[in-house]
């Protein structure tokens, strides 16, 4: 599957913002003004709905919206990101902590889920919420098992 860190649809976006989705700060969360990663269908969403640090620190606990298969899972997770100097070129490492239980749906399995989840944490892990594409390794554990 490929995902892209982008804007979306018009269209795609008012659905989504038609849904009157709260995040944790009491806010209604507005998708159409920030980028996500996305599916080309726009089928598979996944965007922030809250730092608990801000932007540009080392690591902090944010929380995710997927939206999959018509399913919606809030997901808590700690990204730590570390930079190095590496034959010249500076390459971003990450190490992505799922701290959620993504729940098991009748048609949608845990392990699909998790499956497409890796797929974009590593595209996110490329853009470290930038513009700029960036180099580097990325680590996920997931119930304590590292599985990438």
């Amino acid at each position: 599957m490929k995902f892209e860190y982008r804007y979306l649809s018009e269209e795609r976006a008012a659905e989504i913002d038609a849904m009157g989705i709260i995040t944790p700060r009491g806010q209604k969360l507005r998708i159409n003004y920030t980028k996500c990663i996305t599916n080309e269908d726009e089928s598979i969403v996944f965007q922030i709905i809250f730092h608990a640090m801000g932007y540009y620190v080392e690591n902090g606990i944010d929380q995710y919206l997927l939206f999959y298969k018509g399913y919606k899972y809030v997901l808590t997770m700690h990204g730590f990101w570390t930079k190095k100097k590496e034959n010249g070129e500076i390459k971003y490492h990450t190490k992505w902590i799922i701290e959620s239980e993504i729940e098991e749906e009748e048609d949608c399995p845990s392990k699909e889920v998790l499956s497409v989840l890796i797929e974009i944490l590593c595209e996110r892990s490329r853009h470290l919420t930038t513009d700029i594409i960036v180099e580097g390794t990325v680590e996920i554990i997931y119930r304590g098992e590292r599985i990438k």
